[in-house]
């Protein structure tokens, strides 16, 4: 059981965001929910985010700045490491909470004690705070998982709040998606197999995308099937198979991730394809059998659409 007033640690990395840092500490500080800490680091901005940031005297604020540029994946496992809350969520520093969002979370982990995790429904706005679309996530958590595995998005990484013990059972970020990305999908999947998760319905979070922001994308070529990457690991995970990454495999998760590359690629470049998968089985038969399956469906499949 938690006291009354649960603690609610707040992880807030910052990165060239001077236009909406604001707007995203002040929908904390608004919280209906007030017993938390908000942890931010400014991770060597060339704009006024820093500043911004420095300017507030509310004691809950909590900053650990960054002296070199860091990236928003190793950022957040600094702060992970200074958080002493009950509950863990995320705020990035372009986006924006709703008032309960907080009060709603932390209600429902602590009514549903089964349940690690919760996330809710997102809103996407653009620069100007305009909505763009809504989400409509699975609540359920044999759908949410069930729906993970075919691939579906299920959730918004910022939008959950964890308990604090899931970080002594699953760690931080895996620094494998340092500096490309999906480094929340990959920590999801992990809280997955391990707990019991729910979404609600309520739409509790507003996601807008930065492009100069600390989440930016990166032009690796990796970065298109991270995703894939994930859900193929978490199978695995679910067959009590080998996880690479968690047994720090790094070159035959990269060897996955040219296979899944061309998976990707294959409904365009056919024959394109053909040729490089021959030689990437040869020079990687073991790890071919793992995707053979896959792409005798994907070639098959394409033939009948083209004999059509």
């Amino acid at each position: 059981m938690y006291k009354k007033e649960s603690l609610v640690s707040v992880i807030m990395p910052a990165y060239n965001c001077e236009k909406y840092v604001k707007k995203a500490i002040d929908s904390i500080l608004n919280q209906t929910y007030s017993n938390f800490e908000l942890l931010v680091t400014d991770d060597c901005s060339k704009d006024s985010t820093k500043s911004i940031i420095d300017s507030y005297t509310d004691n809950r604020i909590k900053r650990f700045h960054n002296e070199t540029n860091m990236g928003y994946l190793q950022a957040s496992n600094k702060l992970f490491k200074e958080c002493n809350g009950d509950f863990i969520t995320f705020q990035d520093a372009d986006d924006y909470s709703a008032p309960n969002r907080l009060e709603l979370l932390v209600n429902f982990l602590e009514k549903n004690p089964a349940y690690s995790c919760v996330g809710s429904n997102v809103i996407k706005v653009d620069d100007l705070d305009n909505e763009l679309y809504v989400t409509n996530f699975p609540l359920d958590d044999s759908e949410i998982k069930s729906r993970f595995a075919d691939t579906r998005v299920v959730m918004t990484g910022s939008s959950l709040l964890v308990k604090k013990e899931i970080i002594t059972k699953v760690g931080t970020y895996n620094l494998y998606f340092d500096r490309l990305g999906s480094e929340d999908v990959y920590w999801f999947s992990l809280i997955l197999s391990d707990f019991k998760v729910s979404n609600i319905s309520d739409k509790l979070y507003y996601y807008r995308s930065n492009p100069t922001s600390v989440t930016s994308f990166f032009k690796n070529p990796k970065t298109k099937v991270l995703h894939n990457l994930v859900v193929f690991l978490y199978r695995r995970r679910n067959l009590n198979k080998e996880d690479y990454l968690r047994t720090n495999k790094i070159k035959k998760t990269d060897i996955i991730c040219r296979f899944l590359l061309l998976l990707n690629v294959l409904p365009n470049k056919k024959t394109d394809v053909f040729f490089k998968y021959l030689f990437l089985s040869v020079q990687y038969p073991l790890t071919n059998m793992l995707f053979v399956r896959d792409f005798v469906f994907k070639f098959l499949q394409k033939v009948n659409i083209e004999s059509q």
